[in-house]
């Protein structure tokens, strides 16, 4: 009989074993790209052409972006890698599979700062918190069939601020 359990938990313990090998994580390259779009601010009517080039995605050179790795503890979410886009808004970084990372902005990065409201500009704080704890991307990896990160950042014009409402004079 003491044979008999032994053998058993020899067999239970290799295929837990072989179970954890299967599911382990694997080192993956992740591609991604950072683009950025603009609205049209003012001054001297522009082109069509102008316009259609400020709504198109234009790449991203030297923008620092940081991934976190999202656990589901209630401790925060450390910042694992810190990546910077090429000249042509191209990065590549080596993610572990099965697990989930927030890609985010380098102010995001920072402890949050609300903007002080200024004679033109007050700033809605509930908004700000909400956008600074919302990740740009989030991405669960896999070992295989990733998607590409693509990201867009889009610049809006002063009087128009993300969070904040502008009251001072409006360009010409």
């Amino acid at each position: 009989m003491k044979q008999l359990i032994t053998i058993f938990l020899i067999t239970i313990g290799t295929f837990h074993l072989s179970a954890q090998k299967k599911y382990a994580s694997k080192n993956i390259v992740v591609k991604g790209r950072l683009t950025q779009t603009s609205d049209y601010c003012g001054g001297a009517q522009p082109t069509e052409e102008i316009l259609n080039e400020l709504r198109s995605k234009q790449p991203v050179e030297g923008k620092i972006i940081y991934i976190r790795q999202v656990s589901t503890s209630k401790m925060a979410n450390p910042i694992i890698k810190k990546i910077v886009t090429d000249v042509n808004g191209n990065f590549k970084v080596v993610l572990k599979s099965g697990f989930t990372y927030h890609f985010v902005e380098e102010w995001k990065h920072n402890p949050l700062e609300i903007p002080k409201d200024t004679e033109f500009v007050t700033w809605d704080e509930n908004c700000f918190k909400t956008r600074y704890k919302t990740p740009d991307y989030i991405l669960k990896v896999k070992t295989k069939g990733n998607p590409v990160v693509a990201i867009n950042y889009h610049t809006p014009c002063f009087y128009r601020p993300y969070c904040g409402n502008y009251t001072g004079p409006l360009p010409p």
